[in-house]
C-alpha cells in the first residue's frame, strides 16, 4: 500500500518539528559537551543531516561509511566506559534520520509498506514503543501523576537510580527502533543494483579505514583510541565500541566483502581482497571467540552456495566453461593467499587471545562450563522474569536492572551484566513470549526473502555473488546472537539490517505488490494488531504499577532510598554532613515524637539572595506527601530546626529538602569542586519534646 505525500506531508512536518526538539533535548543529557569531541562530532553530525535533508542515497552512503568509524571516538576525549552517554552511531543516525524526515517533507516520493515484513516489524516496533513509556513512567515513579519531580530514586540492589535506568529504556528502545528504520529507509531508497554496487564500495572503504586503525592498535598504540577494559584484557576494539563489537562486524561483513570480491572485475578485486585478508587477520585480536567461530561459518556458507552457483552455471548449456576460469582462479587464489597468511603469522595467531579462547572453549568440558555458566545465571534470570511477567516482559531496557533484583531473590550471583548474552531470551524476558512471537516472525521474513532472493537471481548475474555474501552474513549474526546481544553496540544492529536491505533489495521485482500492501492494512489485521497493543498496554501498566513498581520494589528487597546527595564530609570540629544537589531524599525511621535537621547554606551571595528551602516527610514513595516547612537561608552558618511529627513515630519515611537554587564552587571562586551544590544537612536526631530537653 502507497501512501501518497499529499496526505502525510503534514504528519512529517509535524513529526520533524517533534522529532527535532526530542533530539535537541536527547542530545543535552546524553551526549557528553566535552569541547574537543563536540568540535570533531558536530561537523560529521552536520555533514549526514545536510546531506541526507539535500538528497537520500548520499545521506546513506555517508552514514554508511561512517557510522562503523565513529564509535570510539569518545576514548580520545576522556570519555571512557564507565561514564555513561550515548553511542556515537546512534547519536549519528538520529541525527540522519533528522535528515531523511526534512527531506520527506518537501519530497515527492512514496513510501511503501508493501512487504510482510512490516506486519511484525511495526507490531514490534508498537510493542517497543508502549513499553518504553510505560516503563520510563515506572522509573520516574509515574511522575508527573504521582511524583512531582523525576527522582534519582534508586531501582536495584546494585544501587542504579532512576536516571541510569531510564537511560538504559531510552538506549535500548532506540537500538531496536532506529535498526528498523534503517531497514525501513534502506528498502524504500535503494531501488537499482548501481545504487547497491555504490553501497558496498562505501562499506569497504570504511572497514578498511577500520581494519588500518585496529593494525596501527595492534602493532604500536595499543591504548589509542580504545576502551578500558579492552585495554586490560589486551584487545583491540578498532573503530568500534569495544573488541567484541569489531569481532562480530567482522563475522557479518566479511562474507559480504568475498562477495565484492567475485562480484567486482579484474584489478577492481584487489581491494575486496586486501579489506577481508586484513579481517581475516584481525579477528584473532578481538578476543570475540563467538566472532572467529561466526566468521568460519559465513565464509563455509558462502562457499557451499558459492560452489552451487559454480556447479549451476556448468551445467548450463548457455553459459560457456570458459566464464567461470576467472571465478574458480580467484577462489584458488584466496585459498592459498589465505593458508600462505596463517602458515606466516602461524605463532602470532596460535598466541592470540582471541584463538586460545577458542581453542579452550571448543573443548566438550569448556563448552559445557560457558553453557552452564550462562544458562546458571544470565539465561537463568532472563527465564523468571518471562516466568513472572509472561505478557509484557519486565519492560524494555529493565534486564539489566531487574537481574540484580533477581539475583538477590533467587541468591545467584551474576554481577552487572549488560544484557541476557542471548537475543532470544533477551527479547523475552523485557517484552514477553508476544515480543519472542514477533521477533521470530521477522527473522523468519528475512529468511523467506533470503530464499525467494537466492532463487530469483539467476546464477549468470553476478549480483548473486553480494546475495550470497549478505545471506551468509545475516546467519552468522543469528548464530552470534545465541551468545551476546550487542544491545549497546548500535554499529552492529545496522550493519545486520544493511544485510537485511541488500537481501532484499536484490529480490525485489519491479512490478508493485499491491496486494500484500492492502493485506497489510487489511480490517482483520488492524483489529487483531489493535487487540494485542490494548491487552499488552493494560498487563504492562497493571505490573508496572503493581509488583514490579519502585514501592513494591523497595519494600520487597528492602532498598534504601537514599537520592539527591553528595559523599558524606566531615567538619573540622567532626561534625558528619552531605551536600544536597537541587534536593535530596533519605530513608528515615522516625524514634521519637521530634526531629532535628541541621542544615547549613555557603552560597557566596545568601546575604543578598536567600535560599529557600522546602522541607518534606514523604511516604509510600510519593503516596503520600506532608509539607513540613518553607525556610528561608541567609546566612552561611548551621542551624538546627525541629518538627513536631508524633503521628509517624516507627514508621520509616523519606526526608526531603528541596532548595530554590544550587550554587557551583568552580563557576563562583574557580576551586576544583565542579559540584552544584544545594544545602548541608547534618545528622538527623529525634527527641521526644520540642526545645530543649
Amino acid at each position: 500500500m502507497l501512501f501518497r505525500n499529499s496526505r502525510i506531508r503534514a504528519f512529517f512536518l509535524f513529526f520533524a518539528v517533534v522529532y527535532l526538539g526530542i533530539f535537541y533535548f536527547f542530545y543535552l543529557r546524553y551526549v557528553p559537551l566535552v569541547t574537543p569531541f563536540q568540535i570533531i562530532l558536530i561537523p560529521i553530525l552536520f555533514i549526514v543531516f545536510v546531506l541526507t535533508m539535500t538528497n537520500v542515497r548520499w545521506g546513506i552512503l555517508f552514514f554508511i561509511f561512517a557510522f562503523p568509524l565513529i564509535n570510539n571516538l569518545p576514548y580520545f576525549f576522556g570519555i571512557t566506559e564507565p561514564i555513561p552517554h550515548a553511542p556515537t552511531a546512534l547519536v549519528l543516525f538520529l541525527a540522519f534520520f533528522a535528515g531523511w524526515l526534512v527531506h520527506s517533507v518537501f519530497s515527492k516520493s512514496e513510501i511503501s509498506f508493501e512487504h510482510p515484513i512490516f506486519k511484525p516489524l511495526i507490531l514490534f516496533s508498537l510493542l517497543i514503543f508502549v513499553s518504553g513509556i510505560i516503563t520510563f513512567l515506572r522509573y520516574a515513579n509515574f511522575y508527573p501523576f504521582l511524583s512531582d519531580y523525576i527522582y534519582e530514586l534508586i531501582t536495584n540492589v546494585n544501587g542504579v537510580t532512576a536516571g541510569g535506568a531510564i537511560m538504559s529504556v531510552v538506549f535500548f528502545s532506540l537500538n531496536y527502533l532506529t535498526g528498523f528504520a534503517f531497514f525501513f529507509i534502506l528498502l524504500n531508497t535503494v531501488e537499482s543494483r548501481e545504487f547497491i554496487k555504490k553501497i558496498g564500495i562505501v562499506l569497504c572503504s570504511s572497514t578498511f579505514i577500520s581494519l588500518c586503525f585496529g593494525l596501527v592498535q595492534h602493532f604500536k598504540y595499543a591504548q589509542l583510541g580504545n576502551n578500558p577494559i579492552s585495554i586490560s584484557q589486551g584487545l583491540i576494539n578498532a573503530t568500534f565500541k569495544d573488541a567484541l563489537s569489531f569481532g562480530a562486524y567482522i563475522a557479518i561483513v566479511a562474507p559480504l566483502i568475498l562477495g565484492i570480491l567475485f562480484y567486482s572485475k579484474k584489478t577492481a578485486r584487489v581491494f575486496p581482497f586486501v579489506v577481508l585478508i586484513l579481517s581475516l587477520y584481525m579477528i584473532f585480536f578481538t578476543g570475540s571467540k563467538s566472532g572467529l567461530l561466526c566468521l568460519v561459518l559465513s565464509l563455509l556458507i558462502f562457499m557451499a552456495l558459492g560452489i552451487k552457483i559454480v556447479f549451476d552455471l556448468m551445467k548450463s548449456k548457455f553459459i560457456p566453461l570458459r566464464k567461470m576460469v576467472i571465478p574458480l582462479f580467484v577462489g584458488i587464489i584466496l585459498i592459498v593467499t589465505v593458508i600462505f597468511s596463517f602458515t606466516m603469522f602461524k605463532e602470532e595467531i596460535g598466541t592470540s587471545r582471541t584463538f586460545s579462547r577458542f581453542k579452550y572453549t571448543v573443548t566438550q568440558s569448556s563448552f559445557s562450563a560457558m553453557l552452564k555458566g550462562r544458562a546458571d545465571t544470565l539465561w537463568k534470570m532472563a527465564s523468571h522474569m518471562i516466568e513472572d511477567y509472561p505478557l509484557t516482559g519486565v519492560g524494555v531496557g529493565s534486564y539489566i536492572i531487574d537481574s540484580a533484583n533477581y539475583s538477590k531473590m533467587y541468591q545467584v550471583p551474576i554481577g552487572t551484566p549488560e544484557s541476557a548474552e542471548n537475543y532470544f531470551l533477551q527479547v523475552g524476558s523485557e517484552l514477553g513470549l508476544v515480543g519472542i512471537v514477533l521477533i521470530l516472525w521477522v527473522f523468519w521474513e528475512i529468511l523467506k526473502q533470503g530464499r525467494r532472493s537466492y532463487l530469483k537471481i539467476p546464477s549468470s548475474d553476478k549480483n548473486k555473488f553480494i546475495l550470497i555474501g549478505a545471506i551468509a552474513g545475516v546467519i552468522s549474526y543469528f548464530v552470534n546472537i545465541q551468545f551476546h546481544t550487542y544491545i549497546g553496540s548500535c554499529e552492529i544492529k545496522y550493519t545486520f539490517w544493511l544485510l537485511v536491505a541488500l537481501i532484499f533489495c536484490l529480490g525485489n521485482s519491479e512490478e508493485k505488490k499491491e496486494k500484500e500492501g492492502e493485506a497489510f492494512f487489511g480490517r482483520n489485521f488492524k483489529i487483531f494488531a489493535g487487540i494485542l497493543i490494548v491487552l499488552f498496554t493494560g498487563a504492562h501498566l497493571w505490573n508496572s504499577t503493581h509488583s514490579l513498581s519502585l514501592k513494591s520494589r523497595t519494600e520487597q528487597l528492602g532498598l534504601v532510598q537514599d537520592f539527591g546527595f553528595y559523599q558524606l564530609e566531615k567538619t573540622e570540629d567532626g561534625r558528619e554532613f552531605r551536600w544536597t544537589r537541587s534536593y535530596g531524599g533519605v530513608t528515615i525511621k522516625v524514634e521519637k515524637p521530634v526531629i532535628e535537621i541541621p542544615l547549613l547554606a555557603s552560597h557566596p551571595d545568601i546575604m543578598k539572595h536567600p535560599v529557600k528551602v522546602k522541607i518534606f516527610l514523604v511516604k509510600g514513595l510519593f503516596k503520600q506527601k506532608k509539607l513540613l516547612d518553607e525556610i528561608t537561608l541567609n546566612q552561611s552558618m548551621w542551624k538546627i530546626y525541629e518538627y513536631s511529627i508524633p503521628e509517624e513515630v516507627n514508621q520509616e519515611a523519606i526526608l526531603l529538602l528541596k532548595v530554590s537554587r544550587t550554587w557551583n564552587p568552580q563557576k563562583t571562586l574557580g576551586t576544583p569542586d565542579p559540584r552544584n551544590l544545594g544545602v548541608a544537612i547534618g545528622k538527623v536526631q529525634f527527641k521526644e519534646n520540642m526545645g530543649k530537653e
